[in-house]
């Protein structure tokens, strides 16, 4: 458990909610008048915390690069049999023009 779990009462495997429930428990406990070095240690635990979990969304999304292997052969294939529908002699293309 983390010094920043611990300062708020929860556990690492929390969700934000939870964090954010524990944070404003933890501020009625220990009010910025009464307690401003507890207060501190607090607010800075949650914006650890809450930083934490936004950049592991951010992650989330982030596109990466998808790895794939092209069978060569089957892609040779592929191309013999496109070169082999667009080779227009200039006559035909003539008439498909006109």
């Amino acid at each position: 458990m983390s010094e920043n779990h611990a300062l708020l009462g929860i556990t690492p495997s929390a969700n934000p909610a939870e964090i954010k429930a524990a944070y404003h428990a933890k501020l009625k406990e220990f009010p910025a008048h009464k307690y401003p070095q507890e207060f501190k240690a607090i607010r800075s635990a949650y914006e650890t915390l809450q930083k934490d979990s936004q950049q592991t969304n951010e992650d989330f999304f982030e596109i990466s690069p998808a790895t794939v292997k092209l069978d060569q052969q089957a892609l040779q294939g592929l191309r013999d049999r496109v070169a082999s529908k667009l080779a227009v002699s200039l006559e035909e293309l003539i008439c498909l023009t006109f």
